[in-house]
């Protein structure tokens, strides 16, 4: 079976495939290093016997080297790290591919499994990331955005007196006290900026362009985003299970 990992700033989620439909999945905090214990929390052992290839996207560096090693240790498999020197199928151009997110790529990828090209892929989580693909099914660059987790700690580290709130979703956008006037202006904010974006590249991509959202936190803009075509929370899985074909098939 097919091993993918998603290693995020804040969460790190598995899947594993049984040929092209996922058998099962977790979820967990991205540990501070992967010790024995923490992969262990991420792959049971019943999983990790079953493991036959795996591939993995992650945006945070300093953590890849204890990944593979665990992964190795446990899996007897040696992981695939893509970045943007992996033959994924999808043209990079853009100034610096290098500076891409390989969960970046991977959200493309899977995308393009969807829905023809042009494309716009919304992936919502510590941060947001829009990512443009053109009618050519070339990869033509997007932009970033603080989540709202990001929003909330910063206000209260940078402010005397807005403390840090527990996110919820707010009922209105009118706040009647400080709490609600803090989750009614990041989250409508949000929506608000969402909305803006969408419209602004299927301005320029063309307006047959699809709309296809994923991340931990795309559950609070469901139905509440205006064009949005598609919510795909296991895009990222499929994007990395499909460059993991391609690969098998260049070796074959």
């Amino acid at each position: 079976m097919l091993l993918t990992v998603d290693v995020g700033n804040t969460t790190t989620a598995a899947a594993m495939f049984r040929n092209r439909s996922i058998a099962w999945r977790r979820r967990v905090p991205t540990p501070a290093s992967w010790s024995l214990r923490a992969l262990a929390g991420l792959l049971p052992s019943p999983w990790a016997g079953r493991v036959t290839a795996a591939i993995v996207s992650s945006v945070v560096p300093r953590l890849n080297r204890g990944l593979e090693a665990g992964i190795r240790r446990r899996c007897r498999v040696r992981p695939v790290f893509i970045d943007h020197r992996t033959p994924s199928g999808l043209v990079l151009r853009i100034d610096r591919p290098a500076e891409l997110g390989a969960d970046r790529i991977a959200d493309c990828v899977g995308a393009l499994a969807l829905f023809p090209p042009p494309l716009i892929v919304i992936d919502s989580g510590t941060a947001i990331t829009f990512d443009l693909v053109d009618r050519s099914g070339d990869y033509c660059g997007g932009c970033i955005l603080p989540g709202i987790g990001i929003a909330i700690q910063c206000l209260a580290d940078h402010t005397a007196r807005l403390k840090r709130v527990e996110f919820r979703i707010p009922s209105s956008p009118l706040g009647r006290n400080t709490a609600d006037s803090i989750r009614a202006g990041i989250f409508f904010g949000h929506v608000g900026a969402l909305q803006h974006l969408v419209a602004m590249y299927r301005r320029e991509l063309g307006r047959a362009a699809k709309v296809v959202a994923t991340g931990g936190m795309a559950r609070l803009f469901k139905d509440r985003v205006a064009g949005i075509d598609l919510y795909a929370p296991d895009l990222i899985f499929h994007g990395l299970r499909r460059i993991h074909e391609g690969l098998r098939e260049q070796d074959a």
